[in-house]
């Protein structure tokens, strides 16, 4: 990888991403695939009424609300996110996801590179 690599979220496709009803989709704008050596960033956005369902990973999410409001549930915990709240998900714990506005959520998600 060269010392930069810059893309545009248009030139990314959209893929639908399993466990959410209404039409999430993720655009991974920053990944392995182009030799990131840290993390790696995705795009998601969420239709109005969309949710993803709880679940958990082993490791930490950093989210950056950019457009829409949404509701993060964090273990049992309601948080109402809007544009410009930043939240930090921890590592093994339950969190779901759910777009609470009327119009389309959108919001950065930074995790560790994958293996």
């Amino acid at each position: 990888m060269s010392a930069h690599y810059k893309v545009n979220y248009k030139d990314v496709k959209p893929e639908e991403v399993a466990g959410t009803e209404g039409g999430v989709t993720i655009r991974w704008l920053l990944h392995k695939d182009i030799g990131v050596p840290h993390f790696e960033m995705r795009l998601f956005e969420f239709p109005v009424g969309a949710k993803m369902y709880p679940h958990r990973h082993s490791w930490e999410h950093e989210i950056y609300t950019l457009e829409g409001q949404g509701r993060i549930t964090v273990g049992e915990e309601p948080v109402d996110v809007q544009p410009g709240d930043a939240l930090y998900v921890a590592p093994d714990i339950i969190h779901g996801y759910e777009n609470t506005g009327n119009t389309v959520w959108k919001f950065i998600c930074v995790i560790p590179k994958r293996d």
